[in-house]
């Protein structure tokens, strides 16, 4: 009895042990980029145009292997209007923004998300999106339902 129950534990993990290896080869890398200002986005765009001689980078970016994740610095960007140079002080009111976008909502296309992975989520998310085919380990789940966080699935 102990033999079969062993057994049978042992093709299950060889199971899941290659599922998950098969997500991986075809999963997506995200990476992390900071633009909190023109000159971040500037620089961002150069690398993006000076990586994109690489048939690979391409061919991953083209295909979606790629995805980039906007880390927005702590400090509010600073507008200063098309009339008054920079040198010049402000004087008028800051311009209000106004967005119809609805707010991001953070994505993990993991095909394992662990506790850290939901900890590692911003602190007032509410909603969490995740591929597909991820799989939530039994603590990323009790982690998630602990924050109020909502897990969606992606159509991806």
């Amino acid at each position: 009895m102990a033999n079969d129950l062993r057994r049978l534990i042992r093709e299950l993990l060889t199971e899941e042990i290659a599922t998950l290896r098969a997500a991986m080869r075809g999963a997506v890398q995200a990476e992390h980029i900071r633009v909190g200002t023109t000159v971040e986005l500037t620089q961002f765009a150069l690398s993006v145009l000076r990586r994109a001689s690489d048939p690979a980078f391409a061919a991953a970016l083209r295909e979606g292997r790629i995805q980039f994740v906007p880390e927005l610095s702590a400090t509010p960007p600073t507008f200063v209007p098309m009339a008054q140079s920079a040198n010049a002080p402000f004087t008028g009111a800051p311009p209000t923004l106004v967005t119809t976008v609805p707010a991001t909502v953070p994505e993990l296309m993991k095909p394992l998300i662990t506790e850290r992975d939901i900890a590692a989520v911003a602190e007032g998310q509410t909603r969490l999106r995740i591929g597909r085919r991820s799989r939530l380990t039994p603590l990323a789940g009790d982690e998630a339902r602990r924050r109020g966080i909502r897990i969606e699935r992606s159509a991806k």
